[in-house]
């Protein structure tokens, strides 16, 4: 008896085990998913909301979908993006500057076109600007962009765009929502600029 209970215990395993590569992939397949939901409610949080923007005329015809999630968490790497076209205005990052409270970027606006009735292009901030460094770290800025500036054709005008959290990376990505008010009314225009450097030494 105790010899067949010996041979028992001793015989060949049986049970299913999943193998080590099945469960990496798996585990990493959900990480990805799970990073995607956040980055879709991110992106959808920092949406304007349109019942403001109707109450006020500005109505909103245009509602871009999310940028590539590769994107979210940008990897530093590659040549920099500081500059934006559009048939109706060129945008341009004109500088960073450190502060005592944080860092201000300035952008350069070049209207293209004065509109339909030649008065000229306002624009107003959508949403909340953004900078996402390859650290995963993340802030949050105001514009210092009023509706009652018009830009007119061939005029370069400008506005600044204030953080008070510095990056840690050496560079970042910056996302800047715009509606137009006047002359592209309800036009909205989601501009992602990429490798910013970030302001260490001059200030």
């Amino acid at each position: 008896m105790d010899q067949n209970s010996t041979e028992k215990k001793s015989g060949p395993d049986n049970r299913f085990r999943l193998p080590k590569s099945f469960i990496i992939l798996g585990g990493g397949s959900i990480l990805v998913m799970a990073a995607g939901v956040v980055y879709t409610i991110f992106f959808y949080l920092s949406l304007p909301n349109h019942h403001d923007f109707d109450s006020a005329g500005q109505a909103i015809r245009h509602v871009p979908l999310p940028v590539p999630p590769t994107s979210f968490f940008p990897s530093g790497k590659g040549p920099a993006v500081d500059s934006f076209a559009s048939k109706d205005f060129d945008l341009q990052v004109g500088g960073v500057t450190k502060t005592p409270t944080g860092f201000d970027v300035s952008m350069a606006l070049t209207a293209r076109t004065d509109g339909p009735a030649s008065e000229g292009l306002s624009l107003a901030v959508a949403g909340t600007p953004r900078w996402v460094d390859s650290r995963r770290n993340s802030g949050k800025g105001e514009a210092s962009l009023s509706t009652a500036t018009l830009f007119k054709k061939g005029l370069p005008g400008s506005f600044t765009i204030h953080f008070s959290r510095m990056p840690t990376a050496p560079v970042f990505d910056l996302y800047l929502g715009l509606v137009g008010t006047r002359g592209i009314k309800g036009d909205r225009f989601l501009i992602h600029f990429k490798n910013i450097a970030t302001p260490r030494t001059h200030s």
